[in-house]
C-alpha cells in the first residue's frame, strides 16, 4: 500500500489572485469559512468568537485581548463574506470589561 500524502485545499494550478472563496455562496459556508480562519490564526487573542448567519449577513460577536487582532478578525470577515454582509460585534478588552 501507498503512503497518503496530504491533500491541499485549494489547488495551485489556478492563480490566486482570481480567486473568491466567500463571494456568491451562503450566509452559512461563509460563516464556516470565518470561523475556520479565525481558529487557524497564530496567536490570536479572541475569546468567545461566536460567527452565525442572520438572514443574508454573517455576524461576528466575542471579544479580543488586542488592537490588532480586533483587525485581524474584522479583515478575514470582510475578505470572505464581503464588507457590505458583515456586522462584527467584537469587543476590545478583557472578558471583565466585555
Amino acid at each position: 500500500m501507498f503512503p497518503m500524502e496530504p491533500v491541499m485545499f485549494l489547488s495551485s494550478m489556478y492563480d490566486s489572485n482570481s480567486f473568491s472563496f466567500g463571494f456568491g455562496g451562503s450566509a452559512s459556508a461563509r460563516c464556516a469559512a470565518i470561523e475556520a480562519e479565525l481558529c487557524y490564526l497564530p496567536n490570536f487573542s479572541g475569546h468567545e468568537i461566536v460567527v452565525y448567519a442572520e438572514g443574508r449577513c454573517v455576524v461576528i460577536t466575542g471579544y479580543v485581548e488586542r488592537e490588532i487582532d480586533f483587525y485581524r478578525a474584522l479583515n478575514i470577515a470582510h475578505d470572505i463574506a464581503g464588507a457590505d454582509k458583515v456586522v462584527f460585534r467584537v469587543s476590545l478588552g478583557t472578558a471583565a470589561s466585555a
